[in-house]
């Protein structure tokens, strides 16, 4: 094993361009490289550093590439080679060391990481953070400093020129970066040799990148600037400031009469919404604060900053970014993108932007920022001779957790091909079923989506709220309407509680494993203590990871002494209970975490669901579609859905039938999953949309 780490130094803001477009602004250049070949002591080289003779007498740097010797030899043999957070170095490695050095590629498949690693176990993924997680020396400040003062030349305080006592505690920082993810290494280990496919294939994926249309992009961002600027004007008319002076506008707001607890958009939407706030300098007040807050450029600046010199936008999502392995976005964040219109075609709404006329598409769109904000997955698109193929799994959570709960109805309802919301829809209201349509009846409809997503896990009023706040039911209705859900569903309210139960005596009873059951026999979900980790068992016996699990005694959320007279006189049947609790990420910050039951169901479910699409990936891979070093293929996963790019004429199909043959591919569920009913959809276009 080869542990590499790097100093660098730019006039570029690797926070703001990302690793790719860093490694190639031509001010980017390596301050300095370590290294450490197995349990051989940690080397150094920088720019310009002299050969010396090593052991055998011979140079140390090789004369033809500039490359020190022990590590070139190190990689000819085959060993692999590991970096935190290797998109960095793996970036500088192809955009300054070979080209500007000559130094050795490594091989694709040689790369490791212990961020990776770190992620597939559930612990902080920032270097210092997990080495003091592990109980490890953590980075020193002095790193800090250096990097601060020498690497972000973009700093009006930084230096081009390193003294040499600063340019050795820096080689001495580059070391002990070194030794620390060697000890994390050397405790963690690697990667299973399950998960080191799916690894290799989200490297391939973000190596591949994203095309992004450079000149609609430009234009975007020109109609939101111009747009905004109109809107600041008219906003500093009416109250006499600008609407980025937060305070200042509460301030307003209150002498105007209004009291708002926030300025966030959804906030004052729901104000808005309500139609209690008459017309005035109030009321377009707020929707100037809010159609500015949708004009914002920051996402389409992201993705400029982010597009390479190729014209691709590389390292978008991070494996195992989510604790169920779910991939989470970086960069531009591309797992966010607001959804476009279902009855507009990216092509129109591109074209309609193209113009670039914000009161054209008031007059189309009903509101300029909104059409641009609608249009943000449509600058993802396919190079010149290639298309877009993608495909989706329908309801896969649903399906999820009908069959991880084996709640049989539901389960026949999807192998029947039945329309899940409007059939909830239709029990929520009492109606015939084949009543609900999205056009005849779509509120209806959207009430089905809204209690499918918010009661699977265990959500209530809040979890309703959460996805509809229009107000259209009072709180005790949709309190009504969770406990028919409930009603409808006893084997996922069952699941729920049985999995808690069977965590908890996990914990408490080391060694052995536990299952929760369903009338009698074991479910495919199962717990177990291994080492400081509770671990769930997933039905292909992949693992989610709990670190440092304790369980703690406490009051049931529904005892709430300050607003219930029973619960604060002592006369309430409420009584301590044990939660699970254990360490994780949250906000930031590596702390104590509890959960329970509708939360393991959803960790369950949406890490199952992940194992479905990462073989259906990993099949696309075996049968051709995406390969290792090529310009085509896999571009992109998101949550349920499958992304390629590929050229015209690929395999010489037509559209239909290759469609046909992505679907089947991609639908065809492994071994334990036989009988789970997933279907999934294809498209194709030269946009990509959804």
């Amino acid at each position: 094993m080869i542990t590499v780490d790097f100093e660098t130094k730019s006039y570029a803001d690797l926070k703001k361009v990302g690793a790719w477009t860093y490694s190639e602004d031509p001010t980017t250049d390596v301050i300095c490289v370590c290294w450490g070949i197995d349990d051989k002591p940690i080397r150094e080289w920088w720019p310009g550093k002299e050969p010396k003779l090593a052991e055998d007498g011979l140079p140390d740097i090789l004369e033809h590439n500039n490359m020190p010797r022990d590590l070139y030899m190190a990689m000819m043999l085959g060993h692999t080679v590991e970096a935190h957070n290797v998109s960095f170095e793996r970036s500088i490695w192809v955009n300054v060391l070979a080209p500007r050095y000559g130094w050795l590629i490594p091989y694709d498949h040689a790369w490791r990481d212990t961020m990776a690693v770190a992620a597939y176990y559930a612990l902080p993924h920032a270097l210092d953070r997990l080495a003091r997680a592990l109980k490890f020396q953590g980075k020193g400040p002095e790193g800090n400093r250096l990097i601060t003062k020498y690497s972000k030349l973009h700093l009006q305080t930084a230096k081009t020129e390193i003294p040499d006592e600063d340019f050795w505690k820096f080689v001495d920082y580059c070391k002990q970066d070194v030794r620390i993810e060697q000890s994390i290494s050397d405790h963690l280990g690697d990667l299973p040799d399950r998960e080191l496919p799916i690894f290799r294939l989200s490297q391939e994926v973000n190596m591949r990148g994203l095309h992004l249309d450079a000149t609609g992009i430009d234009a975007a961002t020109a109609i939101v600037d111009q747009r905004s600027e109109a809107l600041t004007e008219e906003f500093r008319g009416l109250v006499g400031f600008n609407p980025a002076q937060r305070d200042k506008g509460m301030a307003w707001f209150h002498e105007q009469g209004l009291e708002l607890e926030n300025m966030q958009a959804e906030y004052l939407e729901a104000i808005l919404d309500e139609g209690e706030l008459p017309s005035g300098p109030c009321r377009r007040a707020l929707e100037i604060r809010l159609q500015i807050n949708k004009a914002s450029t920051k996402k389409l600046d992201a993705m400029s900053r982010q597009r390479g010199l190729d014209g691709r936008a590389r390292f978008q999502t991070r494996y195992h970014g989510a604790g169920t392995g779910r991939e989470t976005g970086s960069g531009f964040q591309v797992l966010n993108l607001v959804r476009s219109w279902e009855d507009v075609s990216p092509e129109q709404l591109v074209r309609d932007i193209m113009h670039g006329d914000a009161q054209w598409l008031d007059s189309v769109y009903g509101d300029a920022t909104e059409a641009i904000s609608k249009a943000s997955r449509h600058w993802i698109t396919a190079e010149p001779g290639n298309f877009i193929l993608s495909g989706d799994f329908a309801s896969v959570e649903a399906v999820g957790v009908a069959c991880l709960s084996e709640e049989e109805w539901k389960i026949q309802a999807f192998k029947e091909g039945v329309k899940i919301y409007e059939m909830m829809g239709e029990k929520i209201h009492s109606l015939p079923p084949g009543t609900v349509t999205k056009a005849t009846h779509p509120q209806e409809r959207q009430d089905g989506k809204t209690g499918e997503l918010a009661f699977g896990y265990q959500g209530a009023l809040g979890a309703w709220l959460k996805f509809d706040n229009s107000g259209r039911h009072s709180d005790e209705r949709i309190i009504e309407i969770c406990r028919s859900w409930r009603h409808e569903h006893p084997c996922i309210v069952s699941f729920w509680y049985a999995l808690e139960s069977a965590a908890i005596s996990a914990v408490l009873t080391p060694g052995r494993e536990f299952r929760p059951t369903n009338k009698g026999h074991e479910l495919a979900i199962g717990f177990e203590i291994v080492d400081e980790w509770l671990t769930m068992i997933l039905p292909n016996d992949k693992r989610l990871w709990y670190y440092d699990p304790q369980i703690r005694s406490t009051m049931p959320q529904w005892h709430q002494p300050l607003t219930k007279d029973d619960c604060a006189a002592g006369a309430c049947d409420c009584k301590l209970r044990p939660q699970l609790t254990y360490m994780a990420q949250k906000e930031g910050q590596w702390r104590r975490t509890h959960t329970y039951g509708g939360k393991l169901a959803e960790n369950a479910t949406q890490a199952t669901c992940r194992e479905i699409l990462m073989a259906s990936m990993l099949r696309l891979k075996e049968n051709g579609f995406s390969t290792e070093g090529e310009d085509h293929g896999i571009i992109l996963s998101v949550y349920d859905e499958i992304v390629l790019e590929l050229p015209k004429g690929f395999r010489g199909l037509s559209e239909e039938k290759l469609k046909d043959e992505f679907e089947s591919l991609i639908s065809e569920v492994p071994g334990w999953a036989i009988g789970w009913p997933v279907r999934a959809e294809a498209w194709i276009g030269d946009r990509y949309k959804k």
